[in-house]
């Protein structure tokens, strides 16, 4: 149901939540360990200052170097020339924008302010008003690496520079074997330009190789200086974004508990009866109350993160909101037959009755989370999530309707003919054993109501036949049955099942080959089932008894004990 996911969506957004505000500090607590550089030398300080100048003498130079070229460009000819002296003043200004940008890095220990962008269209746009929303996000996430960010730039600047030099080192070594005696003067001016530039080009790459060193070693300085140690993080988390999230998980509880704990006064207030079954308009009241308990705890959240300033869980919250609304959205045609089972108006029915694994229950309740109970069963007890309900169709029950074969603590005989107690019953099994509760056997659900069992806690019936010469056969249709039917029911009634036995009844079967064969019946209630052997056992013996008292002749392959599997067939005709 779609009250459970938003329940599991809700968790989720939590976790991020509590994560996001945990990697902020994490992040910190665990930044690169630098040497401490808190305590430098005079030295150091001086070379800092001197580098400073250095940049300082370096802008001039090329300011002056951007004043020649402009003039240079002014006397071009040919756009090409124009071009190229062009591409040299950019190169030259782009330099001393970086080396002005270096000057204030060394200065503020490689801090900057961010740009204030205010200049934004008021067009509606709803790709840069997602953008907006997620820029805290970003934002976040740049601020977090921001210094590994900066070392790594500096990294590779270093490398960079070093490289340049060895390359550039290696053309000055191959012009200086160069024979310039033999240069003509044209050629020897050219050779001492081309020369003069790789020098100074040499010259740059140390200077900016000097510049990107001082830089890490004053970011270096500038975050030792900074650092707090992991308890100070700790506190600022709980200070901050840890109070945000406590306070905004803390709005969302009470308001969802306090409008559920509202609900149900509403329900005891208006005392509604055990037995009643809900309407339909109450049901959909139901539905569109517990909407709005999420609904309004969701808006506490927001109203605290709002209230607390924090644009990044506000930004957090709003994304995992989105993305909820879009699972329900392509979810929803899922959910509409769930929709009308919670409304009581689809295929299973409150108060009817489905089969469950082979067993008959009884809905009782339905709610995202069903409860399915078996009247004749009270330990079992079903709870059933609303999407698995659906796939089942519910059906009204009848007064008379057997809710299950046998109950905890009956006696049952299966079709294989096993005889024991009911020890246990779930809806995946039932436990058999002997009446003292040796040699359990466990039979899954399906094959236990396949095997058909019989229960004699209910009452049973036990019969015999004992056959009788063919010499009595002038005595076998009255007298014979009368004089064994009372003798067995005076011994029987001698045993501790006695009083349990409601009836006995002997009667001619049949004329068999050689002897004349008489059919017991006996009815014993179902408080002695538990004797059910012992009396199958007593009701031939004391048969034969009575065949001794009387000196009737029993022919010796004739006496035959039959289990009730026709049991049917006798109380037919019994009752014929």
């Amino acid at each position: 149901m779609f009250l459970g996911e938003l329940k599991k969506q809700f968790t989720i957004f939590s976790l991020m939540l509590f994560l996001l505000g945990m990697t902020t500090w994490v992040t910190n607590s665990f930044a690169v360990n630098v040497p401490d550089t808190s305590q430098q030398s005079v030295t150091e300080n001086t070379l800092s200052i001197d580098k400073l100048n250095d940049i300082i003498d370096s802008i001039k130079q090329q300011r002056s170097e951007i004043d020649k070229k402009l003039a240079l460009l002014q006397q071009a000819k040919t756009d090409q020339e124009k071009a190229k002296i062009q591409a040299e003043i950019d190169e030259a200004s782009h330099s001393i924008a970086e080396q002005e940008s270096s000057f204030e890095m060394i200065l503020t220990g490689g801090q900057a302010l961010a740009s204030n962008d205010t200049s934004e269209k008021k067009e509606f746009d709803w790709q840069k008003d997602l953008l907006e929303i997620l820029q805290p996000i970003m934002s976040e996430l740049r601020q977090l690496t921001e210094y590994k960010r900066k070392l790594d730039d500096l990294q590779k600047k270093k490398a960079l520079y070093k490289s340049q030099i060895q390359e550039i080192n290696e053309v000055l070594d191959h012009i200086s074997i160069i024979n310039k005696e033999k240069l003509g003067k044209d050629a020897l001016e050219q050779f001492e330009q081309i020369n003069e530039k790789w020098r100074y080009e040499l010259q740059e790459n140390n200077h900016l190789l000097g510049v990107a060193k001082l830089q890490l070693d004053e970011m270096v300085k500038s975050q030792t200086a900074n650092e707090i140690s992991f308890i100070d993080h700790i506190k600022q988390f709980a200070a901050g974004r840890g109070a945000t999230l406590f306070m905004a998980l803390a709005a969302f509880v009470a308001v969802y508990f306090f409008m559920s704990l509202l609900w149900k006064g509403f329900i005891w207030v208006t005392v509604r009866k055990r037995n009643e079954k809900w309407s339909y308009y109450q049901r959909v009241i139901k539905l569109i109350y517990h909407i709005m308990m999420v609904v309004l705890a969701i808006s506490a959240v927001f109203y605290v993160l709002s209230v607390r300033n924090d644009r990044l869980l506000i930004a957090l919250s709003v994304l995992l909101l989105v993305s909820i609304i879009w699972v329900l959205k392509s979810s929803l045609p899922r959910y509409f037959h769930e929709f009308k089972i919670l409304l009581n108006t689809g295929a299973v029915r409150e108060g009817e009755c489905i089969i469950y694994n082979g067993i008959t229950m009884k809905i009782e309740s339905l709610n995202v989370y069903s409860k399915l109970t078996n009247p004749v069963l009270p330990g079992l007890r079903i709870r059933l999530p609303l999407a698995d309900l659906a796939n089942y169709i519910s059906r009204p029950y009848t007064e008379d309707e057997p809710w299950f074969p046998c109950q905890v603590g009956d006696y049952v005989m299966l079709s294989d003919g096993k005889y024991g107690l009911v020890k246990n019953i779930t809806s995946e099994n039932v436990l058999i054993s002997l009446y003292n509760g040796m040699m359990p056997q466990t039979y899954p659900m399906h094959d236990f109501l396949a095997a058909q069992p019989k229960n004699f806690s209910e009452g049973f019936i036990v019969t015999s036949v004992i056959g009788l010469d063919y010499k009595y056969q002038l005595q076998c249709t009255d007298r014979i049955p009368e004089i064994l039917r009372e003798g067995i029911r005076k011994g029987l009634q001698q045993e501790k099942y006695g009083s349990s036995l409601k009836d006995i009844w002997v009667y001619f079967a049949q004329a068999n080959s050689s002897s004349l064969d008489f059919k017991i019946i006996a009815i014993f209630d179902g408080k002695v089932a538990e004797d059910y052997y012992p009396v199958v056992r007593c009701l031939q013996r004391y048969a034969v008894e009575v065949c001794n008292q009387q000196q009737w002749e029993i022919p010796f392959t004739q006496v035959v004990v039959h289990h009730n599997s026709d049991m049917s067939i006798d109380s037919k005709n019994i009752c014929s």
